[in-house]
């Protein structure tokens, strides 16, 4: 039988099947690195998106911090009978489904994260800003009898302004606008309730509280007090900002409320914590560094939970010829500490919008205690000066 030439068989079966699985073989390696690839550049893009968000927020965040205090600097302001705060309030780590009354309600909207499991520990603190707008502010000026401060029985207060006030306060039919009584020669402003600009009568009608919640005693209550003879009065309108970061849904949401409005808005669902640390000034040593709350290292809790009993909370007396008498009771403690915040740490955690299920590690932390539960997160921290702190009050 004539033999056929090698060249022009085919394969054997045996042949095939190893040709086969070798391409099976390689066909898989080739699947597998194209996965890791593509595992490797969603992972490089979800971690860039959660960078640019950190950077979007802490653009924002410091823009609205180097607004706190305009028109007022870091004077006490009164808002209401009993209710004294600075411009610049943090809370720290509240339950606001509780609220924070009068000035942050009680939301039952509002949910901490869970006790237990990977998300404990991860509260954030409640920021709250305050400042005054200086486009159409009214100089006040003094009624007939040498005061600017009038109180119409029955009814608003009165205060006198200087001639051709603005009417950019004037509030629309029914309803108010919130401003601040200021001078920048006193550690003193008081939040108002505008009702009616008089342009031709040089005079406006207020309310002296926040809302609802007046005031009833103190110099911004009594227009018998001195501080309505001194020059520099100011009305402007009030502005501020609240921050949160909100539990509710089972995941963080970094959210915003503005003034005057009752429901707060979603601003990022990135944002998964923030913290706030106050930088402290000695008034009777400003060269020293400042001391920062809270400070776990040096013992110092946050500033609201601060109390008397603590020597790391002490305050000093105040610069040399203007002593001031110590606090009284751990609110005054507290107000007399808010005088004297010059700069302010912001703590932002940021994570991944999805996450890798591919590294979760349940129960384990990476090195800055942060779970493993497949998010990739960015920590970012800086520090803003709060430059219209020493405009009025507490002086350097």
């Amino acid at each position: 039988m004539k033999r056929t030439p090698s060249w022009m068989r085919g394969f054997t079966l045996v042949e095939l099947m190893i040709a086969a699985a070798v391409s099976v073989l390689l066909l898989t390696l080739a699947l597998s690195a194209s996965a890791q690839v593509q595992r490797r550049l969603v992972l490089e893009q979800q971690t860039m998106s959660a960078q640019v968000t950190g950077r979007a927020v802490k653009e924002f965040l410091g823009t609205e911090v180097l607004r706190v205090g305009v028109g007022m600097g870091n004077a006490t302001v009164v808002f209401s009978q009993g209710d004294l705060r600075q411009g610049f309030t943090v809370w720290s780590e509240p339950d606001l489904s509780q609220g924070r009354p009068p000035l942050l309600a009680a939301d039952p909207g509002f949910a901490l994260p869970p006790a237990s499991g990977p998300y404990a520990g991860m509260a954030s603190d409640a920021l709250q800003l305050w400042w005054g707008d200086t486009r159409g502010l009214i100089a006040l000026d003094d009624c007939p009898g040498g005061k600017a401060y009038r109180v119409r029985e029955g009814g608003p207060s009165r205060f006198c302004t200087a001639p051709a006030p603005s009417s950019e306060l004037q509030p629309q039919a029914g309803q108010s606008t919130p401003a601040f009584l200021v001078n920048s020669g006193l550690a003193l402003a008081c939040h108002v309730e505008v009702s009616q600009v008089r342009v031709a009568a040089r005079e406006v009608s207020a309310f002296v509280g926040r809302g609802t919640s007046s005031t009833q005693s103190g110099p911004c209550a009594d227009a018998q007090d001195p501080v309505w003879e001194r020059t520099g009065w100011l009305l402007l309108r009030a502005q501020g900002s609240s921050y949160r970061v909100n539990w509710a849904t089972g995941n963080p949401v970094l959210e915003y409320l503005a003034s005057g409005a009752t429901t707060w808005t979603a601003m990022s669902r990135d944002v998964e914590r923030l913290k706030i640390r106050q930088g402290i000034i000695d008034l009777s040593q400003p060269q020293l560094p400042p001391r920062w709350f809270p400070d776990a290292a040096a013992g110092r809790p946050a500033v609201d939970a601060c109390t008397r009993g603590q020597p790391e909370c002490a305050v000093d007396a105040g610069p040399a010829g203007a002593p001031e008498a110590p606090a009284s009771t751990d609110a005054e403690l507290r107000r007399l500490l808010q005088e004297r915040v010059r700069s302010v740490e912001v703590t932002l955690v940021v994570r991944t919008p999805r996450r890798d299920l591919s590294s979760i590690q349940t129960d384990t932390t990476d090195d800055e205690g942060l779970p493993r539960d497949g998010y990739n997160r960015r920590t970012l921290t800086f520090r803003v000066s709060l430059r219209n702190n020493a405009f009025a009050g507490r002086l350097p």
